[in-house]
């Protein structure tokens, strides 16, 4: 059955001069195929590439990759992997064309980064792979998706923004200043509702525990902060 790893961890961080933005970047397998969820920024370039090498792979090896949306942080190494099929959803596609002036997240340059691969737009069930299907997770912007990936312990959904972090999950209430508010909450509401297993944006991995609710899987290291 498909397996999920994260390959970077996602941190919720911010500062008075702005936010470093690392998302959780996911590697799900299945057999002989490799999907990668999410990206991260050029921030961690390197790492990606390091942590890719660390497993005995290189960006060829990614078969599919999956764009949950269009914000900086999560597509712009999506030029590392020209020779992959890059699944996004047909409303994300369309707002990255023209961004409202008020989505910070959706920079007018972002369609660039996708422009020249392999674009295929997704919708809800279609299989990535066996095991493996898009889920539509709207509201934070038009057109997120997730995954649901069967996997030995039951339904792991990868949430992206859609559910960044635990507490998210737990007020069943969209964080931010998503798109839509009400899609935005409906859609924290539906993976809370499927899901054994969380992989959330911004934040560690998650369990439904036995009293139904949801707590973190373990620990994850802190990240070692360095002046250049």
């Amino acid at each position: 059955m498909p397996s999920v790893t994260p390959l970077l961890n996602g941190y919720s961080l911010t500062s008075d001069q702005g936010n470093p933005a690392f998302c959780s970047v996911l590697l799900v397998e299945s057999g002989d195929e490799r999907v990668l969820f999410d990206f991260g920024h050029v921030g961690r370039r390197r790492k990606l590439l390091t942590t890719l090498a660390d497993r005995g792979l290189e960006p060829a090896d990614i078969s599919k990759v999956v764009v949950s949306h269009g914000h900086w942080d999560h597509l712009q190494n999506a030029d590392l992997f020209p020779k992959a099929q890059v699944l996004i959803h047909r409303d994300e596609l369309r707002n990255l064309a023209n961004p409202p002036a008020t989505d910070f997240g959706t920079p007018r340059w972002a369609k660039a980064v996708l422009d020249d691969l392999d674009l295929h737009e997704v919708g809800e069930g279609d299989e990535v792979i066996p095991g493996i299907q898009v889920l539509e997770l709207p509201g934070h912007t038009p057109g997120s998706i997730g995954l649901a990936v069967s996997t030995t312990e039951g339904t792991a959904v990868l949430a992206a923004d859609a559910v960044p972090t635990l507490a998210v999950l737990l007020a069943r209430r969209a964080s931010g200043r998503p798109y839509d508010r009400e899609r935005a909450d409906a859609s924290v509401e539906r993976v809370a509702a499927m899901a054994q297993m969380v992989y959330p944006g911004h934040d560690r991995p998650m369990r439904l525990d036995p009293d139904g609710s949801f707590d973190y899987t373990g620990s994850v290291a802190p990240l070692e902060f360095r002046v250049p």
